[in-house]
C-alpha cells in the first residue's frame, strides 16, 4: 500500500535530517527551481524534479526547504527581493507607486507561476513590499480602511490578472468578419495595433487615476 503522499514527504525530510548535509546554497536551489517553472511550468516543479534538476540526492533539497509550498515561497521571496522600494522623497506618490507596480509585474512576466504564489501568500512571502505599497498610499492620502481598500485593489490587479487565461487575439486578416457579432466585428482590426504591455499599461493608468479621483471626492467632502 502507497502512503499517502504528505507521509511521504513527512518520512523523507526526517530521512535527509539524518543524513550528511548536501552542500547546496539558497541560491542554486532557487536558480533550479526558476529553470524547472521557465522550461516546464509551475506544475512540473516538485522536490523529486527539483532533485535531479541539482543532480543530487531524492533528499537532498529536504535540507533546505521541507515540501514544493516552502520551496515556492522560497522561490517567490527572492525573486521579489530584487524589486526596490523608491525613496519616500524620489518624486510623487503616484510615479512611486508605478514604480513599485511595474517592478513586480517585471518578475512576474519573467517567471510564469510566481503569481500564484504570491497571490495568495503575499502576507507570507514578502511582507516588505506590501508594507511599502501602503506607505506610499499613506503618503498619498488614504487612511486607515482606504488603506486596505486601495492595497486590495492593486493587489487583485497585479497578481490575479496572471490567473486569468489572456484574450485571445487571432490575426484581423485570419478573421472572417462574418462569424463575429457586430461590435467584435468592429473592434478585432485595432487589436493588431495592441501589445501585452498596453493591457498592463493601461489597468495602472486606470487603477492610479481611480485613486486620484477617490482621493479629490474624500477632499471634497471634507470642505463641503
Amino acid at each position: 500500500m502507497t502512503p499517502p503522499k504528505d507521509t511521504a514527504e513527512k518520512s523523507a525530510r526526517g530521512n535527509a535530517k539524518r543524513g550528511k548535509p548536501p552542500t547546496l546554497t539558497e541560491d542554486q536551489i532557487v536558480d533550479a527551481a526558476l529553470t524547472i517553472i521557465r522550461n516546464e511550468g509551475l506544475e512540473a516543479l516538485s522536490m523529486r524534479r527539483l532533485s535531479r534538476e541539482l543532480g543530487r540526492s531524492a533528499m537532498a533539497p529536504y535540507w533546505y526547504v521541507s515540501d514544493k509550498r516552502e520551496l515556492l515561497d522560497l522561490v517567490a521571496r527572492k525573486l521579489m527581493s530584487k524589486v526596490e522600494l523608491p525613496d519616500p522623497d524620489s518624486g510623487p506618490w503616484e510615479d512611486r507607486l508605478r514604480q513599485v507596480v511595474t517592478g513586480i509585474d517585471a518578475m512576474l512576466h519573467d517567471h510564469p507561476g510566481i503569481a500564484t504564489v504570491m497571490l495568495e501568500r503575499m502576507l507570507i512571502v514578502d511582507r516588505r513590499l506590501m508594507n511599502g505599497i501602503m506607505d506610499i498610499l499613506q503618503s498619498a492620502g488614504f487612511e486607515g480602511p482606504e488603506v486596505f481598500l486601495s492595497y486590495a485593489t492593486i493587489h487583485t490587479y497585479l497578481f490575479g490578472r496572471y490567473q486569468v487565461v489572456e484574450i485571445d487575439t487571432p490575426d484581423p486578416s485570419t478573421v472572417n468578419p462574418s462569424e463575429l457579432e457586430d461590435t467584435l466585428a468592429k473592434l478585432v482590426p485595432h487589436l493588431k495595433n495592441l501589445r501585452g504591455r498596453d493591457f498592463f499599461n493601461f489597468g495602472i493608468d486606470t487603477i492610479i487615476e481611480g485613486l486620484k479621483a477617490q482621493l479629490a471626492n474624500k477632499r471634497k467632502k471634507r470642505r463641503g
